[in-house]
């Protein structure tokens, strides 16, 4: 099988994956809690929930789209598990996004006019149920860890197999991972939002890299 991208889509890909990776890893920085800890959040709350989702969900579609030309640099070597980290991936960034509905088209409406504690509790925990335990939204957002947990090794190990980048940021997306389970809170709550520019990483590889030949033809390889 052959397949022919024009390189300026592999560039695209790169800056989009590069980009991304920093505006995943600055909203994680700001984003609150799913429901505000008590009245005096209601000043800033919606606000804050309201525009690191609208962030986030521009910083997912650039995700998706740089992911996609990653992979596609690297497919005349990638494995068929490779693909199946892939396709792994991709489902995790677009159904997180899915709970961004929720704060950025709702939270205005939901929290609106609330002005004591007793109503901001019924509110969060109408939030809360509708997260967590109503129908299928909240099952796909529970499937999202163990998708992860299967898709990021898979990831790293077949671009690291690759061997058209560095092994780097694929030892660094292993490493982040295993950190993620280490119960030192200071570590557990920097290293999922680093873990993100390790796409930036990638990106950055495929944004700069200097093309001796027409890198649009590629021809596919079979396990």
């Amino acid at each position: 099988m052959n397949v022919n991208v024009p390189s300026v889509f592999f560039r695209f890909s790169g800056w989009a994956l590069l980009i991304a990776g920093i505006m995943h890893t600055l909203i994680q920085f700001v984003h609150l809690d799913d429901v505000p800890e008590g009245m005096a959040q209601m000043s800033y709350f919606v606000d804050v929930a309201v525009w690191s989702h609208v962030a986030l969900i521009f910083a997912v579609a650039l995700t998706l789209f740089g992911l996609t030309g990653l992979f596609l640099r690297h497919i005349a070597v990638l494995r068929w598990w490779g693909w199946v980290g892939f396709a792994c991936m991709f489902l995790v960034f677009y159904y997180d996004v899915t709970h961004a509905v929720l704060q950025v088209f709702q939270y205005p409406i939901l929290f609106d006019g609330i002005q004591d504690e007793q109503k901001l509790k019924e509110v969060s925990d109408l939030v809360m149920r509708i997260q967590t335990e109503s129908g299928i939204g909240s099952t796909l957002m529970r499937m999202l860890f163990p998708v992860m947990l299967l898709g990021t090794p898979l990831m790293a190990v077949s671009l690291w197999r690759a061997r058209i980048y560095s092994k780097w940021p694929a030892v660094a997306q292993i490493v982040l991972l295993v950190v993620l389970f280490v119960p030192i809170e200071a570590l557990m709550r920097y290293a999922f939002p680093v873990s993100f520019l390790v796409y930036s990483w990638y990106g950055a590889l495929l944004a700069f890299e200097r093309l001796n030949v027409p890198q649009a033809s590629s021809a596919g390889h079979a396990a």
